[in-house]
């Protein structure tokens, strides 16, 4: 087995809720896991367990308490993505990582074909270059022309979905956090963005997703880690997983190219 390229060691992180009194909530209570390269972990629990807190401290949107999570960059250096400076997160997240939230956040009055591209261009290459391949990663979505050049706020919860699909893997990068990346799409669309997934992550791309859709995560997932009330209570391969009651059993149509038996 190659070294990982994430390491993460009693991850914690504690909440004061100020508007109650100063109460303290922890969503993450000493976390530890690995992740290989080109693998997808999938994260579950029920609502509150600390899922989203994960990626966020990862993504160091949240500041963690304590603990380290190791991250092996291109370059081959080893750096903690909870303490490296401000600096080199934003490097990584613009060249390296990438987070996905359940919900498009794009700026207002920017058509869908320059969001997707800005990432491109975020990381020096040429804007006609940066659209044509936006272009093509919107299509592969059904995001046709006509949508491309229109504002993703007038979109609706799926095409919005698809678009930040389509942000995310114009150029995949070698860490991906993903929150229920099929949440609003039908299956169609479930199954053409999750052949997506499966392209990149042939390519190397690691992969660390909250799901609730229990037919996506044993299409998609190689090991599932289990969260509750801050605590990781499960964690290994998708066969040894006794999953949660308020998983979503699918529809049983989803049918995607290379999936797991």
């Amino acid at each position: 087995m190659t070294d990982p390229i994430l390491s993460v060691r009693d991850l914690a992180k504690t909440i004061t809720l100020h508007i109650l009194g100063g109460r303290q909530v922890h969503p993450l209570r000493g976390v530890s896991f690995d992740l290989q390269p080109g693998e997808f972990l999938a994260v579950v629990g029920p609502s509150g367990a600390g899922k989203s807190s994960l990626l966020k401290a990862l993504y160091r949107t949240y500041v963690a308490d304590a603990g380290s999570a190791m991250f092996r960059t291109a370059s081959g250096a080893t750096v903690d993505l909870l303490r490296v400076p401000e600096r080199e997160i934003i490097r990584l997240r613009r060249e390296e990582m990438r987070y996905v939230s359940q919900f498009l956040k794009a700026p207002p009055r920017i058509p869908a074909v320059d969001v997707v591209a800005s990432v491109l261009t975020g990381r020096g290459i040429a804007v006609a270059e940066a659209r044509t391949r936006a272009a093509e990663s919107l299509a592969t979505l059904r995001i046709g022309t006509d949508l491309q050049t229109s504002y993703p706020a007038l979109f609706s919860g799926g095409e919005q979905q698809r678009v930040n699909v389509a942000r995310a893997l114009v150029d995949p990068p070698r860490l991906l956090l993903l929150d229920e990346p099929t949440s609003a799409l039908d299956t169609e669309n479930r199954a053409r963005v999750l052949d997506l997934l499966r392209e990149a992550q042939g390519r190397g791309t690691a992969m660390i997703a909250i799901l609730h859709d229990l037919e996506v995560l044993r299409v998609i997932a190689d090991r599932v880690l289990v969260i509750e009330d801050g605590h990781i209570t499960q964690y290994g391969p998708v066969s040894e997983i006794v999953f949660p009651d308020d998983l979503d059993a699918g529809t049983g149509e989803l049918a995607v190219s290379g999936g797991h038996a």
